[in-house]
């Protein structure tokens, strides 16, 4: 995926326009939410500071008294210093426990004309600091409360990254912050106390915001593309190797047996794909098999393997006419009629595939939707000599009613269940009904991983006609085959001309030899 000029302008006005509205819709929430949360933190802080203040004696005060009002102004960020008055006169504060002084004539039109409790912002006289003011009524006088202004400001300020806010009065006078020009915002008014909270955003904050959110989405898409082109890049590259394995010929067919329980004859093998990659390197199936069977280059990899298996199965059979070789099919594959087509084609070009040929269903897919297809797919294929079988019984999407609307000629029971037969007893209960439910249906039996002699005897028990597993061999390549079946003969032909003497010596009733 190529970033070009072009390219990345759309791109970032696709997400100037995205950004916009977003940024907009988002700062109007946050500005709603954040008045009333500045609102309610400012009524609590006051709130309290009230309460503490209005405990205090209203005539002159004892050492507890102003040590508890000097512990209040030291512990409160905001709080610089408590007084109290009385006609027009402060009596007491943090600082001096006996005071005379007359309040401001200011404060004295504000308690004439405005409810209590008032709530201003003034530049104190002394040092010329600003300091908000809020005066409550006691019993008989006021408390005035001098808080910080600065600090306050401070507070409101650092609130948000973007966002501004400011205090005022019901007459419109600031009261904490400096008013300011908005292209938009949001107030929300105190019930207990006469302030009213301002929070908006300007024309900069708004056009940073729309910014960095635009900036954010063109960085994130670009990350989008380039992992996307990565994957796209990273399965055209395995769909173009696949393609070359396909015309170097590296999948090649390896086989393993199927051994009857019976008799221990290797009666037939299974068809199994392998990838010699380059024809050096052997890749192993789980990296390969579900890719290719999604994206439909398993079929021409299953018609290579079947031109080799018209080839190889004279050579495995050897002598023994009935001996079978099986091959994975999947839904989908039988489900496309030109494969189809080219297989029935092959067949009828290959005498060895007339016969002795098994096609197993594999059970990734669903086949409760194509049973009527299927069927006659199945059933064309069986006129050219082709037996079926349901592999992975017990699994995936494995159902009694495939068993009863196709016709299998064998039903290979999953590993799942061979592995734990020996040791769990619910799975070897489902074991065994599955072997009685085959006998009913006719269908000839093969267990699949079969790794020990002991799961090998459970199956013998329950009849199961072969088996098949890395217990009697992993899958080998076509001269590894050939190596292993003439040694298990070989061992065979010992094995029972062994069993047939000590047959004969059990037959001989003459007298005892003398030796």
């Amino acid at each position: 995926m190529s970033f070009t000029v072009k390219k990345m302008l759309q791109l970032a006005l696709l997400a100037l326009l995205l950004a916009t509205p977003i940024t907009l819709t988002y700062m109007n929430i946050r500005c709603d939410n954040l008045s009333k949360d500045i609102a309610l933190a400012l009524n609590r802080n006051l709130t309290s500071l009230s309460t503490a203040v209005l405990e205090l004696p209203e005539n002159q005060t004892d050492a507890k008294s102003m040590n508890d009002l000097v512990t209040l102004v030291l512990s409160s960020r905001s709080l610089r210093s408590v007084a109290y008055f009385k006609n027009d006169h402060y009596l007491y504060s943090d600082r001096d426990a006996s005071l005379n002084g007359s309040i401001s004539s200011s404060l004295k039109a504000r308690l004439k004309t405005e409810p209590l409790p008032l709530l201003y912002r003034k530049c104190s006289t002394l040092n010329k600091i600003e300091e908000v003011h809020l005066v409550v009524k006691g019993k008989s006088g006021f408390y005035q409360l001098f808080m910080n202004a600065r600090y306050m400001d401070d507070w409101i300020t650092n609130a948000d990254e973007y966002l501004r806010g400011y205090v005022v009065s019901p007459d419109g006078s600031a009261i904490i912050n400096k008013k300011q020009d908005f292209l938009f915002y949001k107030s929300y008014r105190s019930v207990q106390f006469p302030f009213t909270v301002i929070v908006g955003a300007k024309t900069s904050q708004v056009l940073l915001g729309i910014c960095s959110l635009t900036a954010f989405i063109i960085i994130l898409c670009m990350i989008i593309g380039l992992i996307a082109n990565h994957i796209h890049t990273k399965n055209f590259s395995f769909r173009k190797d696949i393609d070359i394995a396909i015309k170097n010929k590296e999948f090649i067919a390896y086989y393993q047996p199927i051994v009857c329980n019976k008799t221990h004859h290797i009666v037939g093998s299974e068809l199994l794909c392998r990838w010699l990659y380059r024809h050096k390197k052997l890749v192993a199936p789980n990296q390969f098999i579900t890719k290719v069977e999604l994206n439909g280059q398993i079929k021409p990899i299953t018609l290579q393997l079947l031109k080799q298996l018209a080839v190889d199965k004279p050579i495995i059979a050897g002598k023994n006419p009935d001996f079978y070789v099986s091959v994975n099919f999947t839904l989908s594959m039988l489900s496309d009629p030109v494969f189809v087509n080219d297989v029935m084609c092959l067949i009828k070009q290959s005498p060895s595939l007339q016969h002795g040929l098994v096609f197993e269903m594999t059970e990734r897919e669903n086949t409760a939707n194509a049973i009527i297809k299927l069927d006659k797919i199945m059933q064309r294929f069986r006129e050219l000599g082709v037996r079926w079988a349901l592999d992975d019984f017990g699994t995936g999407y494995s159902s009694l009613s495939s068993l009863k609307e196709l016709n299998f000629d064998i039903i290979k029971i999953d590993r799942l269940f061979v592995n734990s037969a020996d040791t769990d007893a619910v799975t070897s209960s489902i074991l065994n009904n599955i072997a009685l439910l085959g006998k009913e249906l006719k269908c000839r039996l093969i267990a699949e991983g079969v790794e020990t002699e002991t799961q090998l005897n459970k199956l013998k028990s329950l009849d199961v006609d072969y088996t098949q597993g890395f217990y009697f061999s992993t899958p080998i390549n076509r001269e590894a085959f050939e190596e292993y079946k003439y040694q298990h003969e070989q061992k065979m032909l010992v094995a029972n001309k062994k069993k047939q003497q000590c047959y004969s010596a059990l037959k001989y009733h003459g007298p005892a030899l003398d030796i």
